[in-house]
């Protein structure tokens, strides 16, 4: 870590270290409060209707920037950076609610009150906060030159694109791929997911020897390839080619006369779709491969642990206005005592209402809390570094395996059938929300250190904000449940909370679990450990569909050519950041073309070619556009030239 730092030179952020601003006032509290409201309402539906969401950063920062040239606000610049941070908590903690909840509707308990089911996502907001707050600086200072956080430095860019000739490369890649991705998602001109199936020869490949191709040319992962970089972004595609090259054909060889249930209906795992054995086998090998991730990271950062235990300590001996005041602006955050104790608050809350509601015994809150807080820490490191590396949270795939324990370990002392299916629901809920939380403010916290605001007031109001889109999404819930339900016909899908009915019904009901596939998995990341590759990277690849990792390694494949186009380690810095540049017009005008999208299929638009789209011209369509966004992108970081000066993140740099 050390010898990595040492060898790049420090940035300077666009708000100096040593100056004071107006970052928090009336306007930023309303705007930031009333974008939270908006997105947790939209993206809550979102989430239920084609189990996706969408990030705030994008479409908050070009509205924020919009309304401020609007207003003629002198302040602008630190206002945005927290007005974007305040809105993101209307889908950071969403998952929690919209992943996990409807599987009580799925189930058919509707007795629960509003009460009872905004409990765990309020707390587990609060808490996925402070836990992003303990370890911010190892994340976003001790290891700036180590994570990428594309969708941090995503974000950063989109905010600093107001200042100089950056912003016409800001809006010119970003309107590209706002349309790129209107017309994929909204028309189908072309295939989205880019499949070896779709030729004869793939079909031919997939009956025979069970192996399948495919990429996701969506113009956002793309962009977040180029700042995971090539090593990552090549470790993470190893581990799906792991998945579907390696584990999907041994289990079709091995286990060929095996039956499984798909759709109801008996069949033949040798007839089975490569899709479902994935689903229902080799992820499992994925889930178990980011557990032991999570042992492994804890570990591997005892020192942090340790050194968060000594702040702590050292914040109860001393007065923390006396700590506080020895450091820099932009290093304060909320007093560690305050943090710790915060902490603790909410878990006996969360104690007390579990005990209060859902447990039939002490001993069973007190198995129930060590769970909760056990995977709490151990997956927001896991989710916290997957944010950095990749720009996404396997948020549920670590639900199910804490699921899985919990069904094991309370069933041990009695809690079983109904009860136990709401109780172990109401954790999962919990966690859920704070593992997302924890994740997706980290990187706003990494967007306060690139561009030089205040983490502590940063922290507060998203304390705030989090509490608000919290409540509002429960709203959001049950008026959908009233609206359309999440069973029969018309139902909303709920594709998350599906999953999670199915898997935890069985197993309160005394059916059992994947356990030799998780421990092939957790053995596996063991030996990934022993031979350095990094096995959180490798996991995610294995645990993730191939078409969402491929896109990574065509971008990392991008971001190293780029940096090591030329001798001048000055111009491929210079080609780098122009990159990166474009990267984030990418990503924003991305995530802005696909909300687009994606309301105005809630709407009823559908002018989508169904028909064409299956089709091989189509894919090939598909794979000359992608090549021609693949190009965009390299070609104008590689016009970057020498003369020019200029350097950093808020930097313009040169045609």
């Amino acid at each position: 870590m050390s010898e990595n730092q040492s060898k790049i030179t420090p940035f300077d952020p666009p708000m100096s270290p040593n100056k004071e601003y107006q970052e928090i006032n009336s306007y930023v509290v309303f705007w930031g409060l009333f974008y939270a409201a908006v997105f947790a309402l939209a993206v809550g539906y979102l989430c239920l209707k084609i189990g996706q969401t969408v990030d705030a950063f994008a479409p908050v920062s070009v509205m924020a920037m919009g309304m401020a040239i609007m207003l003629k606000r002198k302040n602008s610049f630190p206002e945005n950076v927290h007005i974007q941070a305040i809105a993101s908590a209307g889908t950071n903690g969403i998952g929690g609610a919209m992943f996990i909840l409807p599987a009580f509707y799925i189930l058919g308990n509707n007795s629960l009150s509003y009460f009872q089911m905004a409990v765990p996502i309020i707390l587990g907001s609060l808490l996925g906060v402070l836990i992003a707050a303990i370890f911010r600086r190892y994340f976003c200072e001790e290891m700036h030159h180590v994570y990428p956080f594309p969708q941090g430095r995503a974000a950063a860019g989109v905010l600093t694109s107001g200042e100089g000739s950056k912003a016409k490369l800001m809006i010119f890649s970003g309107a590209i791929a706002l349309i790129y991705d209107f017309i994929l998602s909204s028309l189908g001109w072309w295939q989205e997911v880019i499949s070896s199936t779709t030729f004869s020869w793939g079909q031919q490949l997939a009956d025979k020897a069970k192996l399948t191709f495919s990429l996701d040319n969506e113009s956002a992962l793309l962009g977040i390839g180029f700042f995971t970089g090539l090593r990552y972004a090549a470790i993470i595609t190893a581990g799906s080619f792991f998945s579907w090259f390696v584990c999907i054909p041994v289990i079709y060889y091995l286990a060929g006369d095996h039956h499984m249930i798909v759709k109801g209906k008996d069949i033949l795992l040798a007839n089975a779709p490569i899709g479902v054995v994935f689903r229902e086998y080799v992820r499992h090998i994925g889930i178990g491969m980011l557990a032991m991730a999570g042992v492994i990271g804890l570990l591997s950062m005892s020192n942090v642990v340790i050194s968060v235990a000594k702040n702590v300590m050292t914040g109860l001996l001393k007065r923390s206005s006396d700590t506080q005041q020895s450091l820099q602006r932009t290093q304060k955050d909320i007093p560690m005592p305050l943090i710790v104790s915060g902490m603790v608050a909410i878990i006996l809350l969360f104690a007390t209402f579990f005990h209060t509601f859902f447990s039939q015994s002490i001993l069973q809150t007190v198995l129930a809390m060590v769970i909760v807080v056990v995977f709490s820490i151990m997956f927001s490191v896991v989710g916290i570094s997957s944010i950095a590396f990749t720009g996404t949270e396997p948020v549920s795939g670590m639900t199910i395996f804490m699921i899985i324990v919990s069904a094991l370990i309370l069933g041990s002392v009695g809690m079983h059938g109904d009860m136990g299916i709401t109780a172990i629901l109401m954790m999962s809920a919990f966690l859920c929300t704070t593992l997302g939380v924890a994740g997706n403010f980290m990187s706003e916290l990494k967007v306060a250190h690139l561009l030089g605001a205040t983490p502590r007031k940063m922290q507060q109001w998203q304390l705030v904000s989090s509490m608000l889109a919290a409540t509002l999404a429960i709203g959001v819930l049950i008026l959908l449940n009233q609206a359309y339900g999440f069973v029969g016909q018309g139902a909303l899908p709920a594709p998350q909370a599906n999953a999670m009915a199915v898997i935890v019904k069985p197993l309160m009901e005394g059916g059992s679990a994947q356990w030799p596939l998780y421990m092939t998995g957790a053995f596996f990341a063991v030996i990934l450990w022993m031979v350095k590759v990094p096995p959180l990277a490798f996991a995610l690849g294995a645990y993730l569909p191939m078409e969402i990792n491929l896109p990574l390694l065509v971008g990392g494949l991008i971001s190293h050519f780029v940096s090591n186009s030329s001798k001048d380690e000055h111009l491929n810095a210079l080609r780098l950041s122009k990159g990166e540049t474009i990267a984030s017009g990418l990503i924003a005008g991305g995530a802005i073309g696909s909300l687009i999208s994606a309301v105005l299929r809630i709407m009823g638009f559908n002018y989508f070619l169904e028909e064409w789209v299956e089709t091989p011209a189509a894919t090939y369509l598909g794979v000359f556009v992608y090549l021609l966004l693949c190009t965009l992108l390299y070609k104008i970081a590689m016009s970057a030239k020498a003369a020019t000066n200029d350097s950093g993140l808020n930097k313009t740099v040169g045609s």
